[in-house]
């Protein structure tokens, strides 16, 4: 859209209120600027200042017109519809606009959330996803009631007890970070709650647990992401590593499942880090022009994949998933170490004021994928509470499950670059 041509036209149905913080250095930063501004970001608001109503088809012609500042000012419950919302939603996305009357009206109620999760079992993330919830919810500028609820541990009691405790205060919306464990314990009970798990994907769930439409699952699909990187040059025979806890074992059970020519796996922890030069050494000729997969998370790779470059070990191709779709792996590997590296990804990109809010809160949500899921799910309950709440995430949700793209992309000098 020609936004600068139809600029003055706009300029006569609103105001445009352009709120820029001015920018302040902590006494605390340094030269480098390493540290984050505590203060909020620039934002943009809208604001109609005509009293006269807009039709749907009045809607309409000022899109057809491009008059885009004053269909975001003038759209409201009487002249919305599912176009016209989908139509605002990109616009907002587009000139990165926060807040709008139509998003004011609607968010005069107070909107409820709980947050559960067993801290031990899932470490930092208790910290993480809680500032995720709070970065989305701040966002959306809307009265929130969230309230966080530590079961300590995921036997059925634990998460029983903490579950009637969310129930008693109210709630009737939760997301809980649990491990495959807990996730498969907590599809077992009846609940009357709405239960979001954006650490676990519906696969990881036992056949024989209750088919409970009151969870929806957001966990990535590694099986998927395997599967389409064994569609590149699937004639090349193929080998594995793969790390020897119970996500690495899955993994490895999709490479099996996905190449029929996979000839040689190993299993490798940090633990056998001192025997691995002279193993690389002794399987040379068997990965010499091999499809390699790393079912390894990121400090493991990086060993693996700088013995294969010691030992003159070309492959044919490199392949991994999410687990190593993260900057560090650019940082601690040299740039030859990563020659032909394909990556599946399903983090899409999202609003840059978004992303920007919640650094502030030392929230990733480029690279997280729990993070990432986290901040889907809180979004999926604002929706259903408003309907017509700016929307973020693109992703839909199908038998109770969270449907993620996959992208391929191979790692260069300073990014992971699309194919």
């Amino acid at each position: 859209m020609q936004l600068k041509n139809n600029f003055k036209r706009g300029l006569k149905n609103l105001w445009i209120a352009l709120i820029i913080s001015a920018l302040v250095i902590p006494p605390f930063a340094n030269a480098s600027g390493k540290y984050l501004s505590p203060l909020p970001l620039p934002n943009i608001e809208v604001l109609n200042v005509e009293s006269q109503k807009c039709s749907t088809s009045c809607l309409k012609e000022l899109l057809e017109k491009e008059q885009v500042f004053s269909f975001i000012a003038k759209i409201d419950e009487s002249n919305q519809n599912k176009e016209m919302i989908e139509q605002l939603n990109q616009l907002l996305s587009q000139l990165e606009i926060s807040e709008i009357p139509y998003f004011l009206g609607l968010q005069k109620s107070l909107f409820h959330i709980a947050l559960l999760f067993p801290r031990k079992a899932i470490g930092r993330y208790s910290s993480t996803t809680m500032n995720t919830i709070l970065s989305y919810l701040l966002l959306q500028r809307g009265g929130f009631n969230f309230e966080v609820f530590d079961s300590q541990g995921e036997s059925l009691e634990d998460l029983q007890a903490a579950l009637e405790k969310i129930y008693a205060k109210g709630h009737r919306q939760v997301i809980a970070v649990l491990t495959q464990e807990g996730a498969n314990h907590l599809a077992s009970m009846r609940m009357d709650l709405s239960i979001f798990i954006p650490s676990v994907h519906k696969s990881q769930i036992l056949s024989n647990a209750n088919d409970s439409s009151s969870l929806i699952f957001g966990g990535i699909s590694y099986e998927e992401q395997i599967k389409k990187l064994s569609e590149i040059q699937p004639h090349i025979r193929a080998a594995s590593f793969y790390d020897s806890g119970n996500i690495g074992k899955q993994m490895q059970q999709y490479t099996q499942a996905a190449n029929e020519n996979l000839q040689l796996s190993k299993s490798f922890s940090l633990k056998q880090g001192s025997e691995l030069p002279k193993e690389i050494k002794a399987l040379r000729g068997a990965l010499q022009g091999t499809r390699i997969f790393l079912n390894t998370p990121i400090t493991n790779s990086s060993i693996i994949l700088s013995q294969l470059t010691y030992n003159s070990i070309r492959p044919n191709g490199i392949y991994s998933t999410q687990i190593n779709y993260n900057p560090s792996l650019l940082s601690i590997t040299q740039e030859r170490d990563r020659k032909n590296m394909f990556i599946a990804n399903s983090i899409a990109p999202l609003d840059s004021l978004f992303v920007e809010q919640a650094k502030l809160l030392d929230v990733d949500l480029e690279y997280d994928w729990i993070n990432y899921a986290t901040a889907f799910g809180i979004e999926y309950f604002y929706r259903k509470s408003f309907p017509g709440a700016k929307r973020y995430f693109k992703e839909r949700i199908k038998d109770n499950q969270v449907q993620y793209n996959i992208e391929i992309l191979t790692p260069t000098n300073n990014r992971f670059a699309p194919l």
